[in-house]
């Protein structure tokens, strides 16, 4: 009979603690779905009855995240609740569960993607008072209150993809070069304030406004 050392009898405990680990299932049929102003409905199943903590985590970059919510009974089987959102978009959500023993684990993040059926259309345009072109055609962010609050402004094309942002707006009046824009034609613009949108709109820049 062969009789393993301790260190070799410890290295077999390790491992087959890992596989444990490894082979853990992610919390299954995890869900969430947009309310638009009314917020995001986040609801769970959890087949772990050994549930210690379990945590809902929001991120505006899938990087960092932020918990949200300590479900006050984490072993319960199906759970939800409504999470007041920013209207920024995207949004992603991941659940953080603890069972006994202390292993911890993290769900697979759900994603909530901007609407674009909430971006107006040319027949409903109406012209920005923070947004604009000028007579001349020149591209113009007017805002009073710059002094006051932290504002972005993000431009798209009319596809949604991002053309470019400006992160941080400190002047009350800002003329951008028109080349930025690259094309003559209609171009999406979402303006935030202290993190919430502020406007959704669009501005127009016509074929003699533009560097070609």
């Amino acid at each position: 009979m062969k009789w393993c050392s301790p260190y070799c009898l410890f290295l077999l405990v390790c491992i087959s603690q890992l596989g444990l680990t490894n082979a853990q299932e992610t919390l299954p049929n995890f869900k969430v779905k947009d309310l638009g102003k009314k917020g995001v409905v986040v609801s769970w199943l959890n087949p772990f009855k050994n549930c210690q903590q379990l945590s809902v985590q929001r991120s505006t970059d899938s990087i960092q995240f932020k918990t949200i919510l300590h479900a006050q009974t984490p072993n319960r089987y199906d759970n939800g609740f409504v999470d007041k959102a920013p209207a920024e978009r995207p949004l992603y959500y991941r659940i953080y569960y603890v069972l006994d023993g202390g292993n911890f684990y993290f769900s697979t993040i759900q994603t909530i993607k901007p609407n674009k059926e909430s971006i107006p259309s040319t027949s409903v345009w109406k012209p920005s008072r923070f947004v604009f072109c000028t007579g001349k055609g020149t591209p113009t962010i007017l805002l009073p209150d710059a002094r006051k609050h932290l504002y972005r402004l993000v431009f798209k094309e009319e596809n949604g993809s991002t053309i470019f942002e400006i992160n941080t707006l400190k002047e009350t009046t800002t003329y951008l070069d028109k080349a930025n824009f690259v094309h003559s034609g209609w171009f999406l613009f979402d303006l935030y304030e202290d993190g919430n949108l502020k406007e959704q709109g669009k501005i127009l820049l016509q074929k003699d406004a533009t560097n070609r």
